[in-house]
């Protein structure tokens, strides 16, 4: 809806780049003070925070940028203006994931217990994060007269952007047309999720299940919301699924069998 939140001559804050540093801050913030619990110094948190932090940006926005390489094949120079917008949870997941575990095994840290330590934190930024896709006006879904809202032609939010490019809004239109807020749901899954894991925690579990109980609802959530997010064809596979909707199967299956591997081993 605003997609810029503060102008000062050329200086320009996006709601996206905002919402997206609030998430990583609320993120750090909570996984500090959780890891104090476990006798594990700040220091060491900040730095793999910051690792993640690179990773994950660098990650979301291959993927995003691969997906769309139709249009940035042209526009090379726009690859890099991440602040406006444009990045894959996936993407930036797998890679940071990747990338956590190097840093964990070099510092000989459990990566399973890490991991359920920042399990709160990566709720708490969805929840945050997608507010800023929200403002940005991109995330968006599908088209919806009944259970759609417009945004504003104002900054030309990428949900109005495609529209007028599809050919559905006439020159000089004003808003987009109602498109399913499917950011605030996301968002509000994230906040479900945050809370779901807080009460598991009340219960001792093995190392690795909150993450996994992330992991699993996330994926959950996401596979479901994206069935009411619009796409383009290029990030749809098998004509019906699309890519964020593969890898939320995959990570269900695989974050299922190691609940019940689990769970089998030790009483809850």
């Amino acid at each position: 809806m605003h997609r810029i939140l503060l102008s000062i001559g050329t200086l320009r804050v996006y709601s996206y780049g905002f919402m997206l540093a609030l998430a990583f801050i609320a993120g750090t913030y909570l996984a500090t003070v959780r890891a104090k619990r476990h006798s594990i110094s700040a220091a060491l948190v900040t730095d793999l925070v910051f690792y993640i932090l690179l990773s994950a940006v660098a990650g979301a926005r291959v993927l995003f940028v691969a997906v769309n390489w139709s249009y940035y094949r042209d526009h090379l120079l726009d690859i890099l203006k991440v602040w406006e917008g444009g990045l894959v949870f996936y993407g930036g997941f797998l890679l940071a994931f990747g990338v956590a575990a190097w840093f964990l095994k070099k510092h000989r840290l459990s990566f399973l217990k890490i991991a359920d330590i920042f399990s709160p934190s990566l709720a708490i930024g969805v929840a945050i994060g997608r507010i800023g896709c929200f403002l940005n006006g991109c995330c968006y879904g599908k088209i919806s007269w009944h259970w759609g809202i417009c945004f504003p032609a104002r900054g030309e939010p990428p949900a109005f952007a495609q529209q007028v490019l599809d050919g559905l809004l006439p020159f000089g239109a004003t808003q987009s047309l109602p498109v399913i807020p499917a950011q605030i749901y996301e968002s509000l899954g994230g906040v479900a999720i945050f809370l779901i894991l807080v009460w598991l925690e009340r219960k001792k579990r093995p190392e690795g299940f909150l993450f996994a109980a992330f992991m699993f609802l996330y994926s959950i959530s996401r596979f479901i919301i994206e069935g009411f997010r619009y796409y383009e064809s290029s990030f749809v596979l098998f004509g019906t699924l699309t890519v964020s909707q593969l890898i939320s199967a995959l990570l269900i299956a695989a974050s299922l069998l190691f609940l019940l591997t689990r769970s089998s081993k030790k009483s809850f």
